[in-house]
């Protein structure tokens, strides 16, 4: 099992980060939408390297294998190429913590973290 958990996570990140991504753009993080768009994205990303929909359902499951390949929201932000860096940090912020981005914005129009 721990076996294919690793090919999994391997696979989830071996896309290079200069392949032009098929997965559309987060709405801005203070948009009232912006939960359902970045999960949304978050799924996309976790599908498109091959992985199966079934492991991709679940966005604090796809940033804790994030987490555990890179080390870090910031390593992992450096490393794709979807966004800007800031971007990238802003929107796993808004969603698993709520609060203000970078900017000042509430998050989701509200302050409140995803669901």
């Amino acid at each position: 099992m721990k076996k294919i958990l690793l090919f999994c996570t391997i696979l989830l990140f071996s896309v290079t980060p200069f392949a032009a991504s098929k997965c559309k753009q987060a709405l801005p993080t203070n948009d009232e939408g912006f939960c359902a768009s970045f999960k949304s994205i978050a799924q996309c990303h976790c599908v498109e390297p091959g992985l199966p929909a079934g492991m991709c359902q679940d966005v604090e499951q796809i940033y804790k294998r994030m987490i555990s390949v890179f080390g870090s929201t910031d390593k992992a932000c450096s490393y794709q190429k979807d966004t800007d860096k800031q971007t990238c940090l802003d929107d796993w912020k808004c969603y698993r913590e709520g609060g203000q981005d970078s900017q000042g914005r509430l998050c989701s129009g509200v302050g409140l973290k995803c669901s």
